[in-house]
């Protein structure tokens, strides 16, 4: 290696281990360049409420709680069922608005540590973005107006600080946000307790019931970090009673860097009815489904005429963990010098999950009650679709590697600096694009013939895009028939040797956005970076 990477990488992973999960060093906060700390004039809310990040205990396994960090809220004024809490669960408060609807937001940080919110999914002006460089330190407010202008889907909100993004979700600052609308309630999907939440996750506990995180060492950063315990909305692979009949499945995968192959028990179709950006133009039927980290999937499921009693299973299936992580870094003689166990790479070492990227996992299980659900028929058709996507685009395509390169993950070759936006990296505000991403595999700056490469899921803020094709690949990659790339995505997986190309019409409010992979060490590690719409 040569000296002059491997002492920045150093350098790199001790910034990140010495902030673990308590507070970030100083060093590594980002300078607010402005904070919104009051209401915005003018703006009249139709919904009000407070939002608190605070360490709390949750009893989560038998034994002694775990400490948590978690999202707490209460609403001030609008409907009664805006914030809806998760029993026994970690996760912040399922928030339920509907399209059109003008949404103020009062956070408050009582961590030891800068924080603050990003809204997953939507559209919202720059100052409700949850850019990194607003974030607010402990004791402060930061107050978001905005309206919804998304159509009906399943979104989520979760911290987005720079370099510990990864730490606060996994302590448990996350949680759903559900946008209704008239063409979804035309529909009349199964709703009530016929509508199952599903946040999935993966953790690892200390033999005193306390989360174990370590995602700023040098294998956590290549690989993304792993748990070895599955979780369901912050339970522990739950058992749900449900009725015999039709129901709706929410399906959020907010793990860290765990990529799912979801399938259900009893040969039951998974058939999808929407994605990132709310409903399909029609359902799509597969035998198993593909889900990274930041992704959704809006679900059907028939229980019609089961037996009183019976069991499906929710199971993420057997798939090669080099499909999906950085496990396919070799070294001179071909051997892959990372897997389960214990890592080592030039005396430096790492506990790996032994649970590893594609290790057959059981979920959740749904059991039968003796009632019967309500009857339902799947429609051919959902609703009316917005058809601007297929608009001109105004600008040429857009070519973004996604590479490693001197012991870092790159976007197009760069790494997020705060303020810092490419020439090639601004667009006009309303402007239709088409972007590139190219997973290919990158040298790790070491002179000895060794890449590195992983599977990425890309995230947009601000808008909806769509997939327009994806090229290349390996032939044996077991993850690409779960892929689901119709409707509108906000995050897209680029599998190792992969091209993919996106159209996005970009938001119209002017301003400062990111695009990150959303393993969320990668995106700690410096795979991030700024776009700006002017």
């Amino acid at each position: 290696m040569h000296r002059r990477d491997l002492l920045r990488f150093l350098g790199l992973t001790a910034l990140a281990g010495a902030a673990g999960c308590g507070g970030q060093p100083a060093s590594a906060r980002p300078s607010a360049l402005s904070r919104q700390t009051s209401p915005g004039a003018g703006f009249v809310p139709d919904v009000e409420f407070s939002l608190t990040a605070a360490p709390d205990e949750v009893a989560l396994l038998a034994g002694e709680p775990t400490r948590v960090w978690r999202f707490t809220g209460r609403l001030i004024a609008g409907p009664a069922g805006t914030l809806q809490t998760l029993p026994g669960s970690y996760l912040g408060p399922v928030i339920r608005l509907r399209r059109g609807q003008r949404v103020r937001v009062r956070f408050a940080n009582q961590l030891a540590e800068d924080s603050i919110v990003h809204w997953h999914g939507l559209d919202v002006p720059e100052s409700a973005d949850g850019h990194p460089r607003l974030a607010i330190g402990p004791g402060r407010e930061y107050v978001y107006d905005f309206e919804v202008t998304n159509r009906a889907g399943t979104y989520w909100y979760h911290p987005h600080p720079h370099m510990r993004t990864g730490a606060q979700v996994y302590q448990g600052l996350a949680g759903l946000l559900l946008v209704s609308d008239d063409d979804e309630d035309a529909l009349g999907l199964p709703s009530g307790e016929a509508e199952l939440l599903c946040v999935l996750q993966d953790r690892r506990f200390d033999a005193r019931n306390q989360l174990v995180y370590q995602g700023g060492g040098m294998m956590e950063m290549m690989n993304g970090w792993l748990g070895d315990r599955a979780l369901v909305s912050g339970e522990p692979q739950p058992t749900r009673e449900v009725d015999a009949g039709w129901h709706r499945v929410r399906l959020l995968n907010g793990s860290n860097a765990r990529i799912y192959k979801l399938a259900w028990s009893r040969d039951l179709p998974m058939t999808i009815i929407g994605g990132d950006g709310g409903l399909l133009e029609r359902p799509v039927y597969r035998r198993a489904l593909t889900l990274a980290p930041g992704q959704r999937a809006d679900l059907l499921l028939d229980l019609t005429g089961l037996a009183a009693g019976t069991e499906v299973h929710l199971e993420s299936q057997a798939f090669a963990e080099a499909d999906a992580s950085a496990g396919g870094m070799m070294g001179m003689g071909g051997g892959r010098m990372m897997g389960g166990g214990r890592g080592r790479m030039m005396g430096m070492t790492s506990e790996m999950s032994s649970v590893p990227n594609g290790a057959p996992l059981r979920l959740m299980t749904l059991r039968t009650r003796a009632r019967a659900g309500r009857a339902f028929v799947v429609p051919d058709r959902l609703p009316s679709f917005d058809p601007s996507w297929s608009s001109r685009p105004e600008a040429s395509i857009r070519h973004a590697p996604l590479t490693f390169q001197r012991m870092q993950w790159t976007l197009a070759g760069r790494t997020f600096a705060m303020n810092e936006v490419a020439q090639d990296e601004t667009v006009a505000a309303g402007s239709t694009h088409v972007w590139e991403f190219v997973n290919q595999p990158g040298g790790m700056g070491m002179g000895m013939g060794m890449d590195m490469e992983a599977a990425h899921p890309i995230h947009m803020h601000g808008r909806q895009f769509r997939v327009l094709d994806r090229t290349g690949g390996r032939t044996t990659n077991t993850l690409s028939a779960g892929i689901v790339d119709d409707g509108w995505r906000d995050t897209v997986l680029v599998l190792p040797g992969e091209t993919v190309r996106v159209q996005v019409t970009f938001t119209r409010h002017p301003g400062l956005y990111l695009y990150h992979c959303h393993i969320l060490e990668h995106e700690d590690m410096g795979m991030m970076r700024n776009f700006r719409v002017t």
